[in-house]
């Protein structure tokens, strides 16, 4: 089936469409949809805050379904972080919710000449003013247009943030779902685009075969019912694997320079676990809910903090306090902020007053206050754009000495965990086509104590060949998860769904009869595009550097003291079991296999 394609001009009108068949053949939908788009139909040089980037949302077959783990989405763009693609990935249901409303994928061109945001009701789509939404905070303005247009209404929006143009500013949806890692959030706000609110159908959409898919969602349910690690992560999401990540030394902190976390930091997750009227936010049906509301600033619900919250703002930037935290936390998802990036800048300014290269003294270390202040600083218009909300990737080079030091690769913020203690990490943030996060692939087995039998190299897996080929099986399952639909966090975060069990689902909800080596495929010509698109348009795009803090510096003291990743022998074994030049480039002999347009 061809994929149900609304193309919206922000000055022009809409348009509805199918994209050729061969594009769910080849890509699924999904993310696979959007890095297709980009590559063919986005126009060579087309700078990421020109009206003519697109912003593209996307949710993959399995969502709208009758199933769980499938109602999230996939947003991409030209990211004007990077240069090259960008991604936004949400949980929850407003992908179900564009699917049920009849599409798969909605692309954004062009940019309203005032804030409007879009209403999507099956045949009806319109384009209405947001001017009494601006200034709203993402779960004030979902809470305004669900008292608007009722309860049913699903809204994916930007915060002031966003409209106060922060390179990190983040789209949320429901009023609780970060599009994380960030970047797209300022191309929706360039196109003055403040939300859109779908309105699905009700029930499930028909699968292709659904006994098929309720039997293979079975065999995960009762693998999740059975595995302790997601026990442990249905209790705490993401910040569960704190305790791994400090056991090895991959909390470290004050911006990387330290081993050594003091004891309420280096007990962060058990802190965690006390934490007052925490309630389960996860979505529906999920039988490993990962999402958490605790008691937050003047008893109102806020999530409880995750990994990249914990990891970036507690040890990065030194704040101890659980309840600070919980702020931190609550005021990223209110304005609209990737807490990894946002960590990330801060404890760049923070490093860089405390070593007298800036002259500003409003960041000291571990002062949770200020920290508040500076991200309330984003909300509020600004008369001379502050330093802050620029971004680490952009103010690296302002301060002498700061590249360095600086946490990002290709422009893209680095999350927390320190790559010297994890060099699968390592590698990953190094050779991401999207920029240094790591949670582009997922590859978190370092961090889990039984990592699933079914990864490659299990005889050895810290070898090279084991590093890289399983950086490389963590790429492609991740794209193939993103394309079809199916949940990061239970595919790769907890290891609950084998590559057998996926490609069942793909075959379940779209009827396509493919093997093992076809699923494998797919997940490669999406990696491989994204990795064309950020050599060929990207300024660093090909360059698979860590920071020199992070590649070349070492520890003195902590868990990873004296450890480097080698990640010169690590990148070169990654290209050649990709079977890309000795540069990183995809060769035209490769492109022809996968059937890509070179």
């Amino acid at each position: 089936m061809a994929l149900r394609t609304l193309t919206i001009d922000l000055q022009r009108g809409h348009a509805r469409q199918f994209l050729p068949a061969t594009v769910e053949r080849d890509y699924l939908g999904g993310r696979g949809a959007i890095a297709w788009l980009l590559w063919n139909h986005l126009p060579p040089g087309t700078p990421p805050l020109a009206p003519e980037n697109l912003l593209i949302f996307a949710a993959g077959p399995l969502a709208g379904l009758d199933g769980y783990a499938s109602g999230g989405f996939v947003v991409g763009t030209r990211s004007p972080l990077t240069g090259a693609i960008g991604y936004g990935w949400a949980q929850g249901h407003w992908g179900a919710a564009l699917r049920r409303a009849g599409y798969d994928v909605l692309v954004i061109r062009g940019q309203a000449p005032e804030w409007v945001y879009l209403y999507l009701d099956g045949e009806t789509v319109r384009l209405r003013s947001a001017a009494a939404l601006v200034g709203l905070d993402t779960v004030a303005t979902s809470a305004a247009l669900r008292a608007e247009l009722g309860d049913e209404v699903l809204v994916a929006c930007l915060g002031p943030a966003g409209e106060h143009g922060v390179a990190y500013s983040s789209i949320v949806a429901e009023g609780r779902y970060l599009a994380e890692p960030a970047g797209t959030g300022l191309v929706m706000a360039n196109k003055r685009l403040k939300a859109i609110v779908v309105r699905p159908a009700p029930g499930p959409l028909p699968a292709h075969d659904s006994r098929r898919l309720a039997a293979a969602l079975e065999v995960i349910r009762r693998r999740v019912e059975r595995s302790p690690l997601a026990t442990r992560i249905s209790n705490l999401g993401s910040s569960h694997l704190l305790a791994r990540a400090t056991e090895l030394g991959a909390l470290t902190g004050y911006n990387g320079r330290s081993g050594n976390l003091s004891a309420s930091l280096a007990g962060s997750r058990d802190a965690l676990a006390t934490l007052a009227g925490r309630q389960s936010r996860g979505c529906n049906g999920c039988p490993m809910p990962c999402y958490f509301d605790v008691v937050g600033p003047q008893g109102r619900p806020a999530p409880l903090p995750d990994l990249e919250t914990v990891a970036g703002f507690g040890a990065r930037c030194g704040i101890s306090s659980p309840d600070a935290l919980v702020a931190i936390a609550e005021r990223c998802l209110h304005l609209g902020l990737d807490p990894a990036a946002a960590s990330a800048t801060i404890a760049f300014l923070m490093e860089c007053q405390a070593e007298g290269l800036s002259q500003s003294t409003t960041l000291p270390w571990g002062d949770a206050s200020a920290v508040l202040s500076a991200l309330e600083r984003l909300a509020v218009p600004q008369q001379r754009r502050d330093m802050l909300s620029l971004g680490v990737g952009e103010i690296a080079d302002v301060f002498w000495g700061g590249a360095v030091f600086a946490p990002q690769v290709k422009g893209l913020a680095m999350p927390a965990l320190d790559p010297r203690a994890v060099p699968g990490i390592a590698l990953a943030a190094a050779t991401a086509p999207i920029g240094g996060d790591y949670r582009y692939s997922m590859a978190y087995e370092e961090l889990v104590p039984e990592p699933p039998a079914w990864l490659p190299e299990a005889d050895a897996p810290q070898s090279l060949r084991a590093r890289a080929l399983r950086l490389i099986w963590h790429e492609r399952f991740a794209a193939t998860l993103d394309a079809i639909g199916l949940c990061r966090r239970l595919g790769l975060m907890a290891y609950q769904v084998s590559p057998g069990e996926l490609l069942a689902l793909i075959g379940a909800a779209t009827g396509a009869a493919i093997t093992a080596t076809d699923m494998a495929r797919l997940g490669e010509r999406i990696v491989t595009v994204e990795r064309l698109f950020a050599c060929r348009y990207a300024d660093t795009g090909c360059h698979d550097d860590l920071p020199a803090r992070w590649q070349a510096t070492p520890l003195a003291e902590g868990p990873a003291a004296g450890q480097l990743p080698p990640l010169a022998e690590l990148r070169a074994e990654y290209y050649r079991r990709h079977g890309w030049n000795a540069a990183g480039e995809p060769i035209p002999e490769r492109l022809a296999e996968l059937g890509i347009r070179g």
